[in-house]
Order: structure tokens, then C-alpha cells, then sequence
């Protein structure tokens, strides 16, 4: 699949933006806070835009791969209905999709919740709507648990021989997700970076990207590479279910249209002073090479639809 030109010639180009930008601010570390000074008013705005962006980027790709999760759970359940395993997987991916939806309308809610200005996430406030409280954690737990439930009786209404086809693509989009949370968490506990928000009230000399700092003493330390970026780019892998339909040119659009949501995403998080342009780039470049290989595998005969 990834050989055809369609596919291959954008991902070079995608490629080599971001490996470039990688590689000058590697050169240069400064040219990183040149760029975070630019974009937040070096440190003097409120971050209001890149915060309004940060509270809803995370959710606008991992709802949709709830409800893929939603539909394969379906398909596990249903048309392997003959077979144990299957349905055992079935039930394990709802419970899976239920904790995941869990986290988005959590942490939606928790900066609602905590915030004493909504323009600064990082800013909590202290009394009884802590998002800490158990009462708190068992309400967004039951509604993320609700979320999932509504997603599956959407599910079950989709016809089986549809989910059927999608049956490679449940697989394509999974993985990604296991494998871009795995990289991007293991790879913060390596690098340890200052946030540019916390750096700017300490002024500690420039950290480049490739520093390993070890283990981050808080959430101020986690800034490379950019998670909400590499959540972003799961969209990526989504988009491949109307090819899977036969809707090559709605597939073609929606990659466009994802493609725009990446760099508004990437722009959001430097605005908030929560990342640097190198850890953006690094983000984006960790899931497009975990599309690309992924895709790679499950569709090596070129092929979205697995033959009977």
C-alpha cells in the first residue's frame, strides 16, 4: 500500500519537513525558544488561543478510536460469535474503549473543575471541587462508561458484512494507538524537558531535544516529544476506512482535512507554552512512522479489505 506514489510521495515530503526542523534545532537550541517567544509574546500573554485548543485537542481523535474500538468489539462479539476467544477479546476491547473514554471526558472536565483561570491550565485551585476526590473520578468513570456503552449499541446497529470489511482496519488503528502511547510515554521518561511555561520564569539556559534529563520530577518535565501532537496525527490511520468502503476520494479529503487539524494542533501547543517546535515535530514524526510501518504490515498485499 505505502509504495503506491499516492501514498509514498507525501509521506517523503512529510518526511523530510520534519526531520529538517529536527536536525536545525538540534544545530541551533535556541532557534526552539526563538519560536516559543514569538508565538506566546515571549511569555507575557495569557496562552488564552493555544489553551482554548489544548483542553479539546486530545479528545478529537480518541473519541472516534473509541468507537472504532466500539465497532470492533461488536465484530469480535457478533460475527466471531462461534468462537470463545473472539468474544472474550470483544468484551476485554469494550472495557478497554470504556477506560480510554473515561480518560478524555475526565480530563476534560478535571480543568473545568480545577482551574482558576481558564486561560492557564497549569493553574489549580484548592477546595472542594478538586478533581483529585473520588466522588469526582467515579462520576467521570461512569459517564466515560456510559460513552462507551452508547458507542456499542451504535455499533450493533452497523451491519455485519461492513464490519466485516473493516475488520483490517480495526487492526491498523488499535495498534497504532497502543504503539504511539507506548513510544511517547517512554520516550518523555527519557527526556525529561522543561516545559517552555516553566522555563520562563527560570531562564535555565536552552535544553536541547536530544538531552536526556532521565525521569521528569513532574508534568513540567514531559515536554518532549508532544503528546496531544502525536495524538493528533492518530487521525491519520482513522481515515483509512473510507478507502475500506471504497470511498477513495472521501479518504483522500479526510487526510487533507487531518493534515490541517495536525498543524492548528501544533501551532495550540506552542501557543500554550507547553512545547517547543522541535518537540511538535518529534510527536508528529513518532505516529507517522508508526502509521507508515503499521500500514506496511497489515496491508502488504495492498490491499484495505482482507479476502476470504
Amino acid at each position: 500500500m505505502l509504495k503506491q506514489k499516492r501514498y509514498f510521495i507525501p509521506l517523503i515530503i512529510i518526511y523530510i519537513i520534519l526531520i529538517s526542523v529536527l536536525a536545525v534545532t538540534a544545530i541551533n537550541p535556541s532557534l526552539d525558544y526563538s519560536v516559543s517567544d514569538l508565538m506566546t509574546s515571549g511569555g507575557a500573554a495569557t496562552y488564552t488561543a493555544g489553551n482554548i485548543m489544548e483542553i479539546w485537542a486530545e479528545p478529537v481523535p480518541l473519541l472516534p478510536i473509541c468507537f472504532i474500538i466500539a465497532m470492533c468489539a461488536v465484530y469480535c462479539i457478533r460475527v466471531q460469535a462461534k468462537n470463545v476467544l473472539p468474544k472474550l477479546l470483544g468484551f476485554g476491547l469494550a472495557a478497554a474503549g470504556a477506560v480510554l473514554s473515561w480518560q478524555v471526558v475526565y480530563r476534560i472536565a478535571k480543568y473545568y473543575c480545577k482551574l482558576t483561570d481558564i486561560t492557564k491550565p497549569w493553574t489549580v485551585a484548592e477546595g472542594p471541587f478538586l478533581s483529585d476526590n473520588l466522588w469526582f473520578k467515579v462520576i467521570f468513570a461512569l459517564a466515560g462508561a456510559g460513552l462507551m456503552i452508547l458507542f456499542l449499541f451504535i455499533a450493533s446497529k452497523i451491519k455485519q458484512d461492513i464490519l466485516k470489511q473493516l475488520q483490517r482496519i480495526f487492526a491498523f488503528v488499535i495498534i497504532a494507538l497502543l504503539a504511539e502511547l507506548a513510544v511517547v510515554e517512554g520516550l518523555k521518561l527519557f527526556f525529561g524537558r522543561m516545559r517552555y511555561r516553566e522555563w520562563i520564569n527560570t531562564y535555565d539556559g536552552y535544553w536541547p531535544w536530544y538531552r536526556l534529563n532521565g525521569k521528569p520530577a513532574s508534568d513540567a518535565f514531559k515536554s518532549f516529544p508532544s503528546g496531544h501532537t502525536a495524538s493528533a496525527c492518530l487521525l491519520l490511520p482513522q481515515t483509512f476506512i473510507f478507502n475500506a468502503l471504497g470511498k477513495e476520494k472521501a479518504g483522500k479529503i479526510a487526510r487533507i482535512c487531518v493534515l490541517a487539524w495536525v498543524l492548528i494542533v501544533m501551532t495550540s501547543r506552542i501557543m500554550a507554552g507547553a512545547h517547543f517546535l522541535s518537540d511538535v515535530c518529534a510527536g508528529a514524526l513518532i505516529t507517522v512512522t508508526i502509521t507508515a510501518v503499521t500500514g506496511a504490515i497489515i496491508f502488504k498485499d495492498g490491499k484495505f479489505v482482507k479476502e476470504d
